[in-house]
Parts: C-alpha cells; structure tokens; sequence
C-alpha cells in the first residue's frame, strides 16, 4: 500500500540526461505527462525543496493514490523531469549544429533554436537553470551534467566542423563552460522579454566571439579565433 502521508523531496535520484514540457502527454502518455506538466509548473513556481506528492496531486487534479501508478516518490518524479530535458536538449542542440553551413555564424541557428526551446517550455527550463544554482545536491549535480555533456558535445562536433581554435583542454573547456552559461542566462532573459529575441541573437555571437578571442590570447594564440 503507498504510505498516507505525502513524501517530501529529497532529490536524491541523480540523472544524467531532455523535456519539453508540452510533449510529455505524446511522449508518456496522459497520465504520466500531465503529471510531468503539473510538475514543471509547480517547481517553477515554488521550488522543489516542500514538494510534496499531495502538492503535485492538487496541481494536476488528480488523486494522490494515481501518483503512484507511475512515481514512487517525489526523487523518481524529478528525475524523470531533469532527464527528459537533457535529452530533448542535447539531441535540439546537436541537430541544430549540424544545419548550420561552415561559413555562416552559429548563433543565428543555434542558439536561435536554444530560445525558441525555452519559450516552448519555460516551467522546465526554469526550474533546471534554478537548481543549477541551487543548494549542492543530486538535483545540483543533475544540472551540472547536463552543462558537461553539453560543452563535450560542442567540443565534437565544432571541432569536427572546424571551428574551434587550437586550445589547451583546460582554456577551450573553460571557455565553452562561459558560453554555455552565459547563453542560458539568455535565454532566462527571453523567457521574460521574448521581444529582445533577435537583440539576444546578436549578444549570444559576441559571447562565443569574445570568450574564443580571449581564450585564444591567454594561451597565446592571438591569431587563433
């Protein structure tokens, strides 16, 4: 029998792996991705710290007791969320790289395709940009693979396609790790002012730029990016 009292999150499932939140139903099925929705919204809205399966219950409209039909626990309910998103995210980012034409700049594809992605799904990808920063945690370290399996991605298929200077492992990973970041807090920023889309755009060209130039010159490779 599932207990009868709501269980308090703890996080302590750790994910590595995308959502967006209005696919869950197709992807899931009803039941699972409405709860997966009433989740993100949840979290985004109040934190993940007092979650409670009573709390997600409310939120969705439906019974405690049907929670159980597909989570556990709270823990199994956000991991599935964090895994979701970096799925869908990994696997966006990766197939929006490779339209993009060797003389023609990244950002107007990729991170065009990153921007539209976060106001698709703002409930999720707040709460993952949120418990980036949050107290250290499984959900924290969640968040911190999913940064790491992005920046090795960028590593492969840039450096395949020729665009990435010759930098020592150390400075090319901290400058991608800046633009990685760097590009979500811009993307937090169109989720509040989608109007600044094509502003974000250009911003998100002289992030990459700039960080390349810089890393290029420290290692002394002025010429290199």
């Amino acid at each position: 029998m599932p207990p009868s009292e709501p269980i308090r999150a703890t996080r302590s499932t750790e994910v590595e792996g995308p959502a967006a939140a209005s696919s869950f139903q197709r992807k899931y099925g009803q039941g699972r991705g409405k709860l997966l929705e009433a989740a993100a919204r949840l979290v985004a809205r109040e934190g993940s710290a007092r979650l409670t399966l009573r709390d997600l219950a409310s939120e969705a409209g439906m019974s405690q007791n049907a929670i159980y039909r597909h989570f556990r626990n709270v823990d199994e309910m956000f991991a599935s969320l964090i895994e979701d998103f970096s799925l869908r995210l990994r696997d966006g980012l990766q197939q929006a790289r490779s339209r993009v034409p060797l003389n023609e700049p990244l950002s107007r594809t990729v991170v065009g395709w990153l921007l539209d992605f976060a106001l698709s799904n703002k409930d999720v990808f707040v709460v993952a940009v949120r418990e980036r920063y949050g107290p250290v945690g499984p959900a924290r370290r969640a968040i911190e693979q999913i940064t790491h399996d992005i920046m090795a991605d960028m590593r492969r298929d840039l450096g395949a396609a020729g665009r990435l200077p010759p930098l020592p492992d150390d400075k090319l990973d901290l400058a991608l790790r800046v633009i990685v970041q760097q590009t979500f807090e811009l993307c937090l920023a169109c989720i509040e002012m989608p109007e600044r889309r094509e502003k974000l755009l250009a911003e998100a060209e002289l992030i990459f730029a700039w960080c390349m130039t810089g890393a290029a010159a420290v290692s002394g490779h002025p010429g290199a990016a």
